[in-house]
């Protein structure tokens, strides 16, 4: 089984919109994820949380305060393995919206693009279990600490999200943040 530990970053502006990235890499492939990812060698999680919002959505962060910690459970032929088991930490955040920068030319960058997401019109299938996650917490205020196992998850071949240019719309209020 394979395994990683990321740290990532719930961000919900005053419109009560969700900051996603579009994921190019590993099994959230082609799905909505939340910017965030692997600690760098002697770095604490608020300075990877820190940095890989800035890396992969160009904001800056102006608050963010650790709220709880899940594991997943999915099916994915990476390597030798068949299975990832990927621990998430998660942080809620702010961002200074008015910061945008370009996002980072950094090797192995899995993020395409970064969207603030109507949490409203989001539909599982769209979304990594990270995202769905944050949908959940939009409206309970807490993350569960069960393991959640998915016994069917496939890696898309292509965005379901972008199924239709009405269905976008919806999802991105109009918004080009990418």
């Amino acid at each position: 089984m394979h395994t990683h530990k990321g740290i990532y970053a719930i961000c919900l502006n005053e419109n009560g919109q969700l900051l996603v990235v579009k994921k190019c890499g590993g099994p959230y492939k082609n799905r909505l994820d939340l910017p965030g990812g692997t600690p760098e060698e002697r770095e604490s999680e608020l300075e990877t949380v820190v940095r890989e919002v800035l890396e992969e959505t160009g904001y800056t962060l102006s608050s963010a305060k650790r709220i709880g910690e899940r594991c997943y459970e999915v099916p994915w032929n990476y390597k030798q393995w068949t299975f990832s088991h990927h621990t998430a930490v998660y942080y809620q955040c702010k961002v200074h919206e008015t910061s945008k920068q370009k996002l980072a030319d950094i090797p192995d960058q899995d993020s395409i693009g970064a969207l603030w997401a109507e949490v409203d019109h989001l539909q599982e299938e769209w979304c990594s279990p990270l995202v769905w996650e944050a949908v959940q917490y939009s409206i309970e205020k807490e993350i569960s600490s069960q393991m959640k196992t998915y016994r069917t998850w496939q890696v898309l071949q292509t965005p379901l999200y972008k199924k239709n240019n009405r269905q976008l719309a919806d999802i991105f209020n109009n918004n080009k943040t990418s």
